[in-house]
């Protein structure tokens, strides 16, 4: 199918006349892994709740799988940022998952025949997060990263074409996050992902693009992360053009700021660059080294 995922034109938004989204335009491809970087308001949630059709624009134009914002329906999965669940809540795993499927105007009077496929639908989307040997626990019960891959589960269990993501490994430890980064690699198999994420580790060799969202859009094609990426996507500034080195060695990724001393300080070839072999170029987190 040649129809875009996602097709944005001249996008804008606004809350009480204050325009958080300007002249956005996006063309993004099927079977894509997007990240979606940025600031904190600068508008990287309210463009999801664009695309689920939660809120409207201002001007311009948006489809999603070829329709409206709003009307993909089924076809669209979602994960929001924060999902609490409480301690007395006696739902069970299996039982979380199939509120997946709910839709307005849904029967609740199915048959047996309906029911039966929907349970094994939601036990397919438990078995694909591998969580299959918990369906019957308490969703009360499971560890912060089990929880979150319950609900991957609950957002994939119609099958969706697209699964829009909002900070999905925020609330999770460094393990937890490398796994569910492995997980929605694997799913992005099947679907393309939207993810926004304020943590730059999560885009290392997983993401295919990333777009970083500061009331404007920037689109990149790929997932390396250069100094200039990140400071649209921090919304730094580096008095001087002071290059931000974003290393990613083996499974840890960091940050690296070179010496203001340094020749390749401020110009020229970075010594671990993204032309590097040795450099990767690909995350950041927090653990490496501090701004000068």
């Amino acid at each position: 199918m040649n129809t875009p995922a996602i097709e944005i034109s001249d996008l804008w938004f606004a809350y009480s006349g204050a325009r958080v989204l300007d002249q956005v335009n996006l063309t993004l491809p099927r079977g894509d892994f997007l990240a979606v970087l940025g600031p904190n308001g600068g508008g990287k949630s309210t463009l999801l709740k664009l695309l689920l059709g939660l809120e409207k624009p201002g001007g311009g134009s948006l489809r999603v799988l070829g329709l409206p914002a709003g009307q993909a329906g089924g076809r669209m999965g979602y994960l929001p940022q924060f999902t609490q669940v409480s301690a007395s809540f006696p739902i069970t795993v299996l039982g979380a998952v199939l509120l997946g499927l709910v839709r307005p105007g849904l029967d609740w009077f199915r048959g047996a025949a309906r029911r039966k496929a929907e349970r094994e639908a939601a036990m397919h989307a438990l078995s694909r997060v591998g969580l299959s040997g918990h369906a019957h626990r308490r969703l009360s019960d499971l560890s912060g990263g089990q929880k979150q891959r319950a609900f991957i589960a609950r957002a994939i269990v119609s099958g969706p074409e697209l699964l829009l993501l909002d900070e999905p490994t925020a609330s999770v430890d460094g393990r937890s996050r490398q796994e569910l980064m492995a997980l929605l690699a694997e799913l992005n198999r099947d679907m393309t992902i939207v993810m926004v994420s304020h943590d730059m580790s999560t885009v290392d060799g997983c993401v295919k693009s990333i777009a970083c969202v500061n009331r404007s859009l920037h689109h990149h094609l790929d997932s390396r992360l250069t100094p200039e990426i990140f400071a649209e996507a921090t919304g730094a500034d580096f008095p001087g053009g002071c290059p931000v080195e974003l290393l990613a060695h083996g499974r840890v990724p960091h940050r690296v700021v070179l010496d203001h001393d340094s020749p390749d300080c401020c110009g020229g070839r970075h010594a671990h660059g993204p032309s590097d072999p040795g450099g990767g170029g690909n995350g950041a987190d927090d653990r490496g080294g501090r701004s000068s």
